[in-house]
């Protein structure tokens, strides 16, 4: 038996493939990692820039309509998607939409439509799109600058 080769033995040979299987999978799995890393970096720095310009195009259109419309006769509305602007219904429409024996959407939405100082109307459609409450928080704010204070006829504080 001397004379015959020896070759290696078959676990020998299948645990060097094991462990380079592992290394390479290991690596793999590292580089994928940093792949996502980066990508979650890149949108946590877009997300703070976009938010940064929000922030910058709503302090500019406040600063706006305070000038164009008066301090106390405009309202702001902050949500997620951006700042809402309002100035004080026209009468004759609070009136009428008073009169209606129950308040629906699409009254609300002829109340509060020409008091949108700012976004534009397009984007407000965006933004009651993602954000359908948003439209009661904002006719609120528009029933308060006609002058209703709940709170202060019932003698709430």
């Amino acid at each position: 038996m001397s004379d015959e080769k020896r070759t290696p033995s078959p676990v020998l040979n299948a645990s060097g493939s094991l462990e380079e299987r592992l290394a390479a999978a290991r690596e793999r799995k590292r580089r994928a990692e940093a792949i996502s890393d980066e990508a979650r970096a890149q949108a946590e720095l877009l997300a703070e820039v976009e938010k940064a310009e929000r922030e910058a195009l709503d302090a500019e259109a406040i600063a706006k309509a305070k000038a164009e419309h008066g301090d106390n006769k405009i309202a702001t509305i902050d949500t997620d998607v951006g700042v809402v602007i309002v100035k004080r219904p026209n009468p004759v429409l609070y009136k009428r939409f008073r009169d209606k024996e129950s308040a629906k959407t699409s009254d609300l939405e002829q109340l509060v439509r020409p008091c949108i100082v700012h976004p534009d109307l397009s984007r407000w459609d965006a933004m009651l799109e993602e954000q359908p409450a948003t439209l009661d928080r904002v006719a609120d704010r528009v029933v308060f600058l006609a002058g209703f204070r709940g709170k202060e006829l019932s003698g709430k504080s």
